[in-house]
């Protein structure tokens, strides 16, 4: 594997930037009180975004942010998905149309603009897709998967879903890009109940373990590497946190636990708001205002490589100090590696970085951030 590609940026002087303010908040799914709760970045409960049972929501399962601000909610019990207002929670009716679903489970938007939707059913449970207004596009899945739940895409277009099956006989099934079943990828040797999976650092694959209670992690090729965070009791839903910290619902205690970026518990997120049986976390960002301020951008950015020894440098001039949040992140934008985790810089630096072995070769992305600026550079590993 060989890493190639050159990106450079020079930045200087005193400008007018545009800058935004950015509200976070924590949605999380109250299954066994058919509602959705929200939280501040603090864990601080405020109060029901979704009511008990309101339009007819029932059983929730799954929260998913429209791109129009429309906020999606899955039932187990409805066999439609349930829209809401983003911003007030009002009821706007059914967003899911043409296709009757059975036991609906979890909702993601995939590559190519489309809603997936997982379906719990023992014999409708084919992963069904709809377009962004709702309306039934086809089963992508060529079979049925039976328990199915948390699902992503790898750069080519792969898709892996966590199939629970029994809870203590679940995998992680692969198939390509046109719904194609290509087996199991992770079988059940080690894992039991998956429920959620993602792309972690490293490009390796993390899954929660509801049956166990832990999260796994394993190569992107597959392979067993350990046991990431433990502690739970039953967890399922995931929400990464804007400093990279984890949070993952947990059923066996009714709350939602707080992990660093190294699966070293916070201890608990939340202790309030009526929460029971937990099974999604979402974090929502919200621009809230916008305005231009007078700043002094940084003389210079730039990354730089690869070097013989296939390294990279990420060299940065401050002529004022300034927190830096850095990253390596996949052509999804999952965040695969952190390089600065909100630091102070200051004057001239250098931090070089490497890719792991075991990265599979395609487009990647490092990303840097301050309070005011932010830069992308893409770089290739083949």
């Amino acid at each position: 594997m060989r890493p190639i590609y050159l990106c450079l940026l020079f930045v200087s002087g005193s400008v007018s930037l545009l800058t935004a303010q950015e509200t976070y908040t924590v949605f999380v799914s109250s299954r066994a009180t058919s509602s959705v709760k929200n939280y501040d970045l603090e864990g601080k409960y405020l109060g029901n975004f979704v009511a008990p049972g309101y339009g007819g929501l029932s059983g929730t399962e799954d929260i998913l942010f429209h791109p129009d601000g429309r906020i999606l909610v899955s039932g187990f019990q409805n066999t439609a998905i349930k829209s809401y207002d983003g911003e007030s929670g009002l009821y706007l009716g059914d967003f899911s149309s043409g296709y009757t679903l059975a036991t609906p489970s979890k909702m993601s938007i995939g590559p190519d603009s489309l809603i997936y939707v997982t379906q719990w059913g023992t014999t409708q449970n084919k992963v069904v897709r709809f377009d962004l207004d709702g309306n039934f596009v086809d089963e992508f899945t060529n079979v049925g998967v039976s328990n199915g739940l948390g699902h992503i895409w790898d750069i080519y277009g792969d898709f892996y879903i966590a199939q629970y099956g029994n809870g203590g006989n679940g995998i992680i099934r692969r198939f390509d890009p046109d719904g194609n079943d290509l087996g199991t990828f992770v079988n059940s040797a080690i894992l039991q109940g998956p429920t959620n999976i993602w792309w972690g650092p490293g490009g390796d694959l993390f899954i929660t373990d509801w049956t166990v209670g832990n999260v796994l992690r394993y190569s992107s090729s597959g392979s067993y590497k350990g046991v990431w965070a433990t502690g739970m009791v039953n967890p399922e839903g995931v929400a990464t946190l804007p400093n990279g910290d984890v949070l993952i619902g947990d059923w066996g205690v009714d709350a939602v636990h707080r992990f660093d970026s190294l699966g070293i518990s916070l201890g608990m997120f939340n202790s309030f708001g009526g929460l029971v049986d937990p099974n999604s976390v979402r974090l929502l960002t919200r621009q809230t205002s916008a305005t231009y301020e007078p700043t002094t951008l940084p003389d210079r950015v730039a990354w730089i490589g690869p070097g013989p020894d296939g390294r990279y440098t990420l060299e940065m001039t401050f002529p004022v100090g300034a927190r830096v949040h850095s990253r390596i992140v996949n052509a999804m934008g999952q965040s695969l590696a952190i390089i600065h985790d909100q630091e102070w810089v200051s004057g001239q630096s250098f931090t070089s970085w490497n890719a792991p072995g075991q990265w599979t070769p395609g487009v990647y992305y490092i990303q840097v951030r301050t309070d005011s600026a932010y830069w992308s550079f893409p770089f290739s590993i083949r």
